[in-house]
C-alpha cells in the first residue's frame, strides 16, 4: 500500500460495509432457494425422501449443464481472478458478474458439494475494479481494495473475523511501519465487513451453525504429543490428496468434448452418494457441527470413508461443472480424517484433530495467517498456540518439497 491517508482508510470502511451487506444478501438468498428445494417442496409434494436428493441433483446438473454451454469456465474461482488481475491489472466486471451470479446459485442451490467463496470472489473483484475506474484510483490502492475485499469475504462466509486479517499476514513485506499499516486497514474492512453482513443477517435470519464440536474438557497425555509429528503427516499427506485429486479429475475433463453432459452426470454421481449419506451434499459449513458431535464413537472405516468420499465428491462436482470454493468442503473432510484419526489414537482428540484441520487446509490453500485466523474460533483457544504453529511450519514444509521437486 503506498498511500496510507484519511480518504483510503474511509474507502476501507465503506468497502467493508459493501462487501458484508452484498455477502449477506447473497447468502440470503442461496439459503432461501435451499430450504425451498431441499425442505419446501419435498413437504408439500410427499415425495420419497430416498429418491429425492438424486431427482434434485439431476435437475441440477441439466440446468447446470446448460448454463455451462454458454458461460463454461464460470464461476471463477478466486485463484482466477486474482492471476486475471495480475495479469491485465484490472477485473473485469462487464458482463462477467451476471455469468458468475447465474452460474454459482445453481450449484450452491441444488446441493452442489462447494462453497460460494468463489462466486463472491469473481463478484465482489468485479464490483471492487467497477468503484476503482469511477474514482480513478492508482494501480496498487486497487490491488489493496480487492484483497481487503477478499478478506472481508473470508470474515463473513466462514463466521471468522480474524481470517481477514489474517490475509494481511500472509500478504505482508517490507518494514514493520507498513506492515502495521495495512492490518489497521486490513481490520477496519474487516470490522465493517462483519456489522454489515450481521446487520443483513438480523433482517433475514437463518440458521447458521458453522463450528467444530470438541470437548471443553482437556485431558493432557503424553501419547498426544509424541502422535503430533504423525498427526503432521497425515495432515500433509490429506492435504496433498485433496489438491492431488482435483488436479487429476481437471485433466480428465478437459478432454471431454461434450461439457454439458459433465455436470448431468456430476449430478447423478452427487444424488446417487447423498443417498449413502447426506454429509456429501453441500459445502459442510452447517453440517460439520452435526458431524463433529456424532463422530465419536464412530468407527474408522466410517469416518475415513466420508473423509475420502467428500474429498472426491468436492472435487468432482468442481471439475463436472458445479464449480465454486472448495475451502468449506477441505474444512469438513480433513475434520473427518482427524475424527477418523483419533478413533485409532483416542488420546487428547482435540489436540491431534486441530493439528491435522491446520496443517490439511494449510497444504491446500498455502496461506497459514488466513488459516489461523479461520480455525480460531473453530475450535478450543488451548490449541491455538498448536494450529499457527503448525500451519507455519506445514508452509516452511512445503516450501521445502517444492524447491526439491518433491511437492
Amino acid at each position: 500500500m503506498k498511500k496510507f491517508d484519511s480518504v483510503f482508510v474511509l474507502y476501507s470502511i465503506v468497502l467493508g460495509t459493501f462487501v458484508g451487506v452484498c455477502t449477506g444478501l447473497y447468502m440470503t438468498l442461496v439459503n432461501f432457494l435451499i430450504e425451498f428445494i431441499w425442505t419446501d417442496i419435498p413437504q408439500w409434494m410427499n415425495t420419497d425422501r430416498r429418491l429425492y436428493p438424486l431427482v434434485v441433483t439431476v435437475i441440477g446438473g441439466i440446468i447446470i449443464g446448460l448454463l455451462q454451454k454458454f458461460y463454461h469456465g464460470y464461476p471463477k474461482t478466486m485463484e482466477q481472478v486474482l492471476a486475471e488481475f495480475k495479469t491485465t491489472g484490472r477485473i473485469e466486471y462487464r458482463h462477467e458478474v451476471r455469468k458468475t451470479f447465474f452460474t454459482a446459485i445453481p450449484a450452491l442451490a441444488f446441493g452442489g458439494s462447494i462453497g460460494p467463496e468463489a462466486s463472491l470472489t469473481g463478484i465482489v473483484g468485479g464490483l471492487v475494479n467497477w468503484v476503482g475506474d469511477h474514482l480513478k484510483l492508482t494501480l496498487g490502492n486497487r490491488e489493496e481494495l480487492t484483497k481487503m475485499g477478499i478478506g472481508a469475504i473470508f470474515s463473513t462466509v466462514f463466521h471468522a473475523p480474524f481470517a481477514g486479517i489474517g490475509n494481511a499476514f500472509d500478504a505482508t513485506k517490507g518494514d514493520f511501519k507498513h506492515r502495521s499499516r495495512k492490518i489497521i486497514v486490513y481490520s477496519l474492512t474487516v470490522i465493517f465487513g462483519v456489522l454489515g453482513f450481521v446487520f443483513i443477517n438480523k433482517l433475514f435470519p437463518h440458521e447458521s451453525s458453522f463450528g467444530i464440536h470438541l470437548s471443553k474438557n482437556v485431558q493432557w497425555s503424553w501419547q498426544a504429543f509424541a502422535l503430533i509429528p504423525l498427526a503432521l503427516v497425515i495432515g500433509l499427506l490429506f492435504g496433498k490428496i485433496f489438491v492431488w485429486t482435483g488436479n487429476y479429475l481437471g485433466r480428465f475433463t478437459k478432454k471431454v468434448d461434450r461439457k454439458v453432459w459433465l455436470p448431468i452426470a456430476g449430478g447423478v454421481i452427487l444424488g446417487l452418494v447423498a443417498m449413502i449419506s447426506p454429509y456429501f451434499l453441500f459445502s459442510g459449513e452447517t453440517s460439520v457441527l452435526d458431524f463433529s458431535k456424532n463422530a465419536v464413537g464412530q468407527s474408522f472405516w466410517v469416518l475415513f470413508g466420508i473423509a475420502v468420499g467428500k474429498t472426491l465428491i468436492a472435487n468432482l462436482c468442481f471439475c463436472f461443472g458445479w464449480r465454486g470454493g472448495l475451502i468449506f468442503p477441505a474444512i469438513f473432510s480433513s475434520v473427518a480424517m482427524g475424527f477418523a484419526f483419533i478413533a485409532i489414537f483416542p488420546y487428547t482428540p482435540g489436540l491431534l484433530i486441530s493439528i491435522i484441520v491446520a496443517v490439511s487446509i494449510t497444504t491446500i490453500v498455502e496461506q497459514p495467517g488466513v488459516v489461523a485466523g479461520l480455525l480460531l474460533l473453530l475450535l478450543p483457544i488451548q490449541f491455538f498456540p498448536f494450529v499457527i504453529i503448525t500451519a507455519y511450519l506445514t508452509k516452511y514444509i512445503l516450501g521445502l518439497l517444492r524447491k526439491y521437486r518433491l511437492s
